[in-house]
């Protein structure tokens, strides 16, 4: 014997509870082409990147070698101008001569400064 106090629902419209969802050949072929594509677009993305990054190192080794260059001509300016000559050059420049006969003077303790 049926409750009826239960209340039965019923489905106005037909619709399928379960469905039988296959996998065909054409369906297949269509995703197997769809996931080769997929990976061949990856691939060629991946390519480009690298590409792309050896050309930056490149370039950045290129500014490398420039920048060693210039710092060993730079080093070589900088030692012309601490040389001998380059200071008498410079001292010249400035209106600066030379000192001839110079004296020492001889304290008698040969101390120049005392601690008290």
């Amino acid at each position: 014997m049926k409750n009826k106090n239960k209340k039965e629902w019923t489905n106005d419209y037909s619709v399928p509870t379960t469905t039988n969802f296959y996998f065909g050949t054409k369906t297949f072929n269509i995703i197997l082409i769809c996931l080769i594509i997929l990976t061949g677009f990856l691939y060629l993305s991946q390519v480009n990147a690298s590409a792309v990054k050896g050309y930056i190192i490149r370039d950045l080794e290129m500014k490398l070698e420039e920048a060693k260059v210039n710092y060993k001509d730079l080093e070589l300016e900088s030692q012309a101008h601490q040389s001998v000559g380059g200071m008498a050059a410079k001292a010249q420049e400035l209106g600066m001569v030379g000192v001839e006969n110079v004296e020492y003077i001889q304290l008698p303790g040969g101390e120049v400064a005392v601690v008290k």
